[in-house]
């Protein structure tokens, strides 16, 4: 029998684990460690994009930089953008799961509709926005006029520190739904035993949140910060659609000037050692906020209130710490709870606000006539409905009366281009990703893949920008520039290691038993895997499929910068490129592309939104 045979092993692991491992961590190596070698290599000399001499210069490029006042007023506006990301996404990703953890009707659809901002791509969003705030025909100022407040109308882009809070809360409402989505799977995983046992002592809802909520949900935030931190400090996509650095250099945060220098004046040494800087200024913020979390962490933590979970009622009690509480009603009970849930309707009802008027907005301007969105005063309501704009975009040829541009004749190859390096990206994260998944759960006490799984993780933490110079300069000699095999190296970054994180977080859900049994039957390894392990994970496939699906569609700066022609370009370069070319009497077909490259992620986010929370977050965040 195979379970007899004795297995070969390398320092007392199987060799079948280092092979599981090896595929992926090999790509990392090449795709992330190589790349940061070549640029912190640039970072130390001078180059000149016409001779293409190299001269070496040392740290020079460093201190020059830091002499700059144009790097520390980015570097203010870096750090006053992303301490505002922050608390925005936490406190109303954090609300909105409180909200959806309960029991209500309709929950299900204001779940899919929280989901939508998070699942557009950010190019969709600044697109969106920028017409939602423009100063003479936005829909912000159209919907004021429709309301009789026109003279509340303004130029809302038009100041400097004011677009630099707008361009944060357009961040926050597209990530927000993302600190929700993960905090809601802790929630769903809490036991309720232990509300009630708080209840039972007199806890009301605040002293159980504080006592309770965010003990638990202390590993997810620590996720969740450190996520919203590299987020918001990789910010681009938004920034590239909505400001472009401006008004002035109003909204130039550190990713903004780093892309300028590398990729407007072409001082490539400059702008990679900007992004060098910003990349450690990620690192030292992720290891900050770890140490913070770790030390304040109790036994009444998340990771002990499973333990917890399990006693009997009245030791729960006794292990539940409460602050001494005395209930002084002033109101009747019945009273209060009225009171109560009419404030819990209002807030559902300000958050399905919150996540649908933007994009019901875009919906309408996208069926509007030409005229209606550039007439002055504006209005949100328009004047007839009509699908000439996605006749316009899908049948270009066929548009009669309408002069099509040749962006728009480009729609039809860039969706068939996101789909192709979608599905083929997907595919690849989630086989490797699965097989790197199931040895960093069985084997996390080994030191090496216990290592390498953090390693993965901190390539995540890399800024896009640090990686796309290096990226564009050895493609170019590689000759993968403008190929959808480029595309799907470069999207393997971010994807590989979060299909690995996933699996394993569902391979440590699965009893060890398992494997044992299929291994005493006969089962050898790979058998094992693909007889009896894939079934028992595969809700946790799907998910990583749709994940890796959703990021890669919605991935723009590897696209912008490595593609150039229709044979590669994605739909989110096709519409940036929209949104700077359009002539006013193409704004229609622009907001028709906008929809097109959002179905699919609102399709996903509204069929497996149920799916997605209850299963595949759980598993990626556990540990």
């Amino acid at each position: 029998m195979h379970a007899t045979k004795r297995a070969h092993r390398i320092g007392g692991v199987p060799a079948f684990a280092f092979a599981f491992v090896a595929p992926t961590l090999i790509i990392m190596l090449g795709i992330v460690a190589v790349p940061l070698a070549y640029s912190a290599y640039l970072s130390l000399n001078r180059t000149n994009p016409i001779t293409g001499k190299w001269i070496f210069v040392g740290l020079d490029n460093y201190t020059n930089i830091l002499a700059t006042y144009e790097y520390w007023t980015a570097f203010g506006r870096t750090g006053y953008f992303t301490g505002l990301a922050i608390v925005g996404t936490t406190v109303i990703g954090m609300v909105m799961a409180l909200v959806l953890n309960e029991r209500f009707p309709a929950r299900g659809i204001l779940r899919s509709v929280v989901l939508v901002p998070w699942a557009m791509a950010p190019v969709s969003v600044g697109v969106l926005w920028s017409f939602v705030l423009a100063g003479d025909y936005g829909a912000l100022n159209g919907l004021l006029n429709d309301l009789g407040l026109g003279n509340w109308a303004q130029p809302w882009l038009g100041d400097g520190f004011r677009a630099l809070n707008l361009l944060a809360l357009v961040h926050i409402w597209n990530q927000a739904p993302l600190t929700a989505l993960l905090l809601l799977s802790g929630l769903q995983s809490m036991p309720a035993s232990l509300h009630r046992a708080a209840m039972v002592d007199g806890a009301g809802p605040i002293t159980r949140f504080y006592s309770i909520t965010l003990p638990w949900l202390k590993p997810s935030l620590l996720f969740i910060v450190i996520l919203a931190t590299m987020n918001a400090l990789m910010a681009f996509d938004v920034l590239w659609n909505l400001t472009g650095g401006g008004p002035g250099t109003a909204t130039t945060v550190l990713a903004w000037l780093g892309y300028q220098y590398s990729f407007k004046f072409l001082r490539f040494g400059e702008g990679a050692a900007i992004l060098y800087m910003l990349t450690a200024i990620s690192f030292v913020l992720a290891i900050v906020y770890f140490f913070v979390f770790r030390q304040k962490r109790t036994r009444t933590d998340a990771t002990d209130a499973l333990e917890v979970s399990h006693l009997s009622a009245e030791r729960r009690h006794k292990m539940v710490v409460l602050p001494p509480y005395h209930s002084h009603p002033i109101l009747p009970r019945q009273v209060t709870k009225t009171i109560g849930r009419a404030v819990f309707a209002v807030v559902a009802v300000v958050i399905f606000l919150w996540s649908a008027l933007p994009v019901l907005s875009l919906i309408i301007m996208s069926l509007s006539p030409a005229p209606d969105l550039i007439r002055v005063p504006p209005s949100v309501i328009p004047t007839e409905l009509t699908l000439a704009n996605f006749k316009a975009v899908l049948m270009p040829q066929s548009a009669a009366g309408m002069e099509t541009s040749i962006l728009a004749q480009r729609i039809p190859m860039a969706l068939i281009n996101s789909f192709i390096v979608g599905a083929c990206v997907s595919f690849i994260a989630v086989v490797l990703g699965t097989l790197a998944g199931y040895v960093f759960a069985r084997y996390s006490k080994v030191r090496f893949f216990n290592i390498s799984l953090w390693s993965l993780l901190v390539t995540r933490m890399t800024p896009g920008l640090t990686l796309v110079l290096p990226f564009f300069i050895l493609f170019r000699g590689l000759g993968l520039l403008d190929t959808r095999t480029g595309l799907i190296i470069a999207h393997l970054i971010v994807l590989l290691p979060l299909a690995a994180w996933m699996m394993r977080g569902y391979f440590e859900s699965v009893p060890v038993s398992l494997d044992h049994a299929a291994l005493i039957d006969g089962c050898s390894r790979l058998d094992m895997m693909i007889r009896v392990l894939l079934p028992v994970v595969k809700p946790g496939l799907i998910a990583a499929g749709i994940f890796c699906f959703l990021v890669s569609w919605n991935e723009f700066l590897f696209a912008v910068i490595l593609t150039s022609t229709p044979k590669a370009q994605t739909i989110t370069v096709v519409l940036s490129g929209f949104l700077v070319q359009a002539r006013f009497y193409e704004y229609g077909s622009l907001f028709a592309v906008s929809v097109l490259s959002i179905v699919p992620p609102i399709i996903v986010a509204f069929i497996f939104q149920r799916f997605l929370i209850q299963g595949a977050l759980s598993g990626s965040i556990k540990g």
